[in-house]
């Protein structure tokens, strides 16, 4: 797999769980660099099960899945960890920010052992604080925030370690049409010629104005034909 082109490939990839839980019966895809990518189809179809496959959350039970160079199928503990560290990021709809940390702190986290980097830390910050419009609540805590500030300050810390795979659970489901559009941009310009975005979403304008779909229904995810 040429690393810096295809960062994910699926060829009947699946995950199976107990008789009555629905999983991913097969996947077939691909998710270059440069992309990005919204994971569309109905409740309960596999949507979720899906990304956690991707993050390496969950291990696939057949098929083949390559994730950043990595056989999901047999990549050791060791390398899971390194790849959810250093190239992975997760944005849910659960901000999982702690409360006793200020904006400031909770994007620092993001950047909890990673490699230096040429960009000091607090630039880095300060940059992805700018870009979300947060300078002005660096120093306050998760507690006086909007829901919609919330979720921008899990969005820096999940792009402040600049992820080659950047994946999204219903990142604007519990946000208003202003945050939402913020939300957005901020996700869909971090795309880079080394980086994806894959977003499920059932808003059907997120969606649109993502480069590519995968539709999931019944357990059956593959590439949508434009």
């Amino acid at each position: 797999m040429d690393e810096l082109t295809a960062l994910v490939t699926a060829e009947n990839a699946r995950r199976v769980f107990e008789p009555g839980e629905q999983g991913v019966k097969s996947a077939t895809f691909t998710i270059e660099a440069n992309t990005s990518v919204a994971i569309v189809g109905p409740s309960g179809s596999g949507k979720t099960t899906l990304l956690s496959m991707l993050g390496m959350l969950e291990t696939p039970t057949g098929g083949k899945l390559d994730i950043l160079g990595r056989d999901a199928l047999s990549v050791s503990p060791r390398a899971v960890a390194h790849a959810r560290r250093a190239e992975i990021s997760f944005i849910f709809q659960a901000f999982h920010l702690i409360p006793h940390l200020t904006v400031e702190e909770n994007v620092t986290l993001g950047l909890h052992r990673q490699e230096e980097k040429k960009v000091p830390r607090q630039a880095q910050v300060a940059a992805h604080l700018a870009a979300l419009g947060l300078t002005n609540h660096s120093d306050a805590y998760p507690r006086t925030l909007s829901g919609g500030e919330q979720q921008r300050v899990a969005i820096a810390r999940a792009l402040v370690r600049e992820p080659r795979l950047l994946l999204c659970d219903e990142p604007t489901g519990n946000l208003d049409s202003a945050n939402g559009a913020i939300v957005v941009d901020a996700l869909l310009s971090s795309v880079s010629p080394t980086t994806a975005v894959v977003i499920v979403t059932h808003d059907e304008e997120l969606a649109a104005r993502c480069m590519r779909r995968i539709r999931v229904k019944d357990g059956l995810a593959e590439s949508v034909v434009s």
